[in-house]
């Protein structure tokens, strides 16, 4: 067998199951899967080939493969995994937020004991991104999570605002303000339309302590105005920049 195998190659299995002898098919089917979710642990671009996002736009046809064509959704990966401080300045309709929410789903699932916070001004808003109530529309994260192939998912235990996995990672959904980050001992922190948040600076100034320790923050946001610390951190200005 290829030690190497593709998606391609395991679609090619799925396609001749059938014609092989159970046992055999078992085997086969079981060590290209452990293989493929090894990998995926290893490289988020190649687990990205199996994720697929939600286009409420496009009600005919709303489930759709993750754009990994899309060479900037790409990038923005590869920075995310490179650096521990990134800070985007994003628009409507280009799947950033989706890429953020993979992200955090990525990190949960493939390295045990990582604690993800999601926060947003408004708990409801993080809560849809993290995992919402029963019976409603799945969050994004979960979404992501929950349809993922059958054989690579595991056992998440989801309630309202938070995602626990079996490996000890959890992501969980934070209101705006500081009191409500600081103290936390996080390894992924996404600061979610940053640039409306109420208290910016002390959310910052409460986080920045994490990152020093080795925790990855990314701030994302649709610009607000050019006063506030978004603004300042998007353009590199420092935080005594007037009118920060």
């Amino acid at each position: 067998m290829n030690p190497s195998p593709s998606k391609r190659e395991l679609q090619a299995l799925l396609e001749r199951v059938d014609t092989l002898p159970a046992g055999e098919a078992q085997k086969l089917f079981a060590g290209l899967t452990a293989d493929i979710n090894r990998r995926c642990a290893e490289d988020g671009l190649e687990w990205l080939s199996w994720v697929v996002t939600r286009d409420e736009a496009d009600p005919a046809n709303s489930v759709k493969p993750f754009p990994l064509h899309l060479d900037y959704l790409r990038d923005l990966w590869g920075v995310f995994n490179a650096e521990n401080l990134v800070v985007v300045a994003k628009s409507r309709q280009m799947l950033v937020s989706w890429v953020v929410a993979a992200f955090a789903v990525w990190t949960a699932r493939s390295k045990p004991h990582q604690a993800v916070y999601w926060q947003a001004q408004k708990q409801e808003d993080a809560v849809g991104m993290v995992c919402a109530p029963e019976g409603a529309q799945q969050a994004r994260c979960q979404f992501i999570e929950a349809n993922l192939p059958p054989w690579m998912r595991v056992p998440v235990k989801p309630v309202e605002g938070r995602l626990q996995y079996p490996n000890g990672s959890v992501i969980q959904a934070l209101s705006g303000g500081a009191d409500k980050i600081r103290g936390k001992t996080a390894s992924l922190i996404v600061l979610d339309e940053f640039a409306h948040m109420l208290d910016q600076q002390q959310i910052y100034t409460s986080v920045v302590p994490l990152v020093q320790k080795g925790a990855k923050l990314l701030i994302v946001s649709t610009p607000n105005g050019s006063g506030n610390t978004f603004s300042v951190l998007y353009h590199g200005r420092p935080l005594s920049a007037p009118n920060a």
